[in-house]
């Protein structure tokens, strides 16, 4: 299927009333999913969406909870749960921490879950197969190597390896990047979740309706 054109929304700026004062601008978008090559499999025309996951993917459309197959991209029978959100999972909350000169730990509060000086048989669950570990560096996001070195990048944001792609936030706006942290889909999108079954949930910017 043929990528749907990017397209350009106007800010809508909003003037607090008895004043002057003006809020930050606010981008309007609609969420849909990509393939790993960055086209539209589906088109952006949802108000929310979550990862796909073995299940199917979660939408929300014109206030109405729906899930859709990764397979046939339609509407799946599967039925909605009490628990089941059209939202992306938060951030993650571990963090790096120094180890030694230009090595990293990672910590989940103030458990060390990954120490590089510790050599243990296996990795903890928070680096991918062939992977690279995500977790907050001071107020940013940043990735390291099984080996505790820094490795993809340091970003204002981003979401763990999954197939090969990571999401990570630069300048504002989302995109996708390889292990070596060149980007194989540019910074474009509002948001942007992990890639499952092929497919990442995005949401682009579009104009407001009527």
């Amino acid at each position: 299927m043929k990528a749907a054109p990017l397209l350009l929304s106007a800010l809508m700026v909003l003037s607090l009333s008895g004043c002057a004062k003006k809020q930050a601008p606010t981008a309007y978008g609609r969420w849909g999913y990509l393939d790993k090559t960055g086209k539209f499999l589906i088109l952006p025309q949802f108000d929310g969406a979550a990862e796909v996951t073995d299940n199917g993917a979660v939408v929300l459309q014109n206030k109405h909870l729906m899930r859709l197959d990764p397979e046939t991209l339609k509407e799946s029978s599967t039925p909605i749960g009490p628990d089941d959100k059209a939202e992306l999972p938060p951030l993650t909350e571990l963090r790096f921490a120094e180890a030694g000169t230009d090595t990293y730990k990672i910590k989940d509060g103030e458990t060390v879950i990954f120490d590089p000086t510790e050599k243990k048989k296996e990795l903890p669950s928070v680096f991918p197969k062939n992977g690279q570990a995500c977790a907050r560096f001071g107020d940013k996001f940043a990735f390291i190597t099984p080996e505790g070195k820094l490795g993809a990048g340091i970003f204002d944001e981003a979401r763990p390896f999954h197939e090969g792609r990571a999401a990570v936030k630069q300048a504002g706006k989302w995109g996708y990047i390889k292990k070596d942290g060149s980007f194989i889909i540019p910074p474009q999108y509002l948001e942007a979740g992990s890639f499952n079954h092929g497919l990442a949930p995005v949401k682009q910017q579009q104009d407001p309706p009527n």
